[in-house]
């Protein structure tokens, strides 16, 4: 049994173990939400948006209250369901196998009553097989995951797009400090960020992770919509490429992809 050095620590302790208790119930019982909100899905082919709402309310719900009452393994997992909402997700019977398997690896988180490693969970996202996902990015036999880092809107949802259907696993991030994070956490293979951001600039979180060992030799893909300097561009570190938006941004990026000897099946 756990000695406490006082009542008071003890309490606590109480304290905090009945809200995560509280927590996985609520859990529980919105994951079971879900399911039926999936089941009504497949019963009407996809074509309920209340549905598809309630299902997205949940797992925003569950991605903020996870880390706060100590699960972060749930509020990974729930953010990844985001990303694929976003990505990729289309009330069809893919999407919706998809969304049910992420929904199961939840429900067994939150039936061990423990919260997982985050390597264990970065793991199951980076092997976890999607339906809708026709092919895969490869190096050396490797599948990839890149995390990008835009403003939310219809831009990063379109680039996302993209970038799942060329084969990569998409992770995004809402700041730069929940970016550092995910990179630290899911150890995603490339980054990609807008150079105009909220908190940061991009050229600043590259150097950022140049100067994290883990993350140093990543490929970094700077996404501008101004041309850059010479000097600008030689105060970057060298595993940054610069990429500016406008009509060559995908076969700029596609030409990115086969310098690195990526390959899809």
């Amino acid at each position: 049994m756990k000695q406490f050095a006082n009542e008071e620590d003890a309490d606590l302790s109480m304290i905090l173990a009945d809200m995560a208790a509280e927590f996985l119930d609520s859990c529980e019982d919105r994951l079971e939400e879900i399911d039926n909100a999936l089941d009504r899905l497949r019963s009407s082919n996809g074509t309920s948006a209340n549905d598809v709402l309630e299902i997205k309310r949940h797992i925003h719900s569950l991605k903020g209250l996870g880390t706060t009452f100590g699960f972060s393994s749930i509020s990974l997992l729930a953010h990844a369901l985001e990303d694929y909402f976003e990505a990729l997700f289309e009330a069809d019977e893919n999407g919706i196998h998809d969304v049910q398997h992420f929904v199961d690896r939840m429900r067994e988180v939150a039936d061990s009553r423990v919260n997982w490693a985050d390597t264990t969970v970065a793991q199951i996202i980076h092997d976890m097989p999607l339906s809708a996902k026709r092919r895969t990015v490869r190096k050396d036999g490797v599948a990839l995951s890149i995390l990008v880092l835009m403003p939310k809107g219809l831009q990063r949802k379109i680039v996302a797009s993209e970038l799942s259907q060329f084969g990569f696993r998409v992770l995004t991030a809402e700041n730069s400090i929940d970016a550092i994070e995910k990179a630290l956490r899911l150890r995603p293979d490339l980054f990609m960020a807008s150079l105009i951001l909220d908190d940061l600039t991009g050229q600043e979180l590259a150097g950022i992770f140049y100067a994290i060992k883990s993350t140093s030799e990543n490929p970094f893909l700077l996404v501008t919509s101004t041309d850059m300097d010479e000097q600008e561009r030689s105060d970057l570190p060298p595993n940054v490429s610069v990429l500016r938006k406008g009509p060559s941004f995908a076969k700029d990026l596609m030409a990115f992809f086969k310098s690195k000897a990526y390959a899809t099946n």
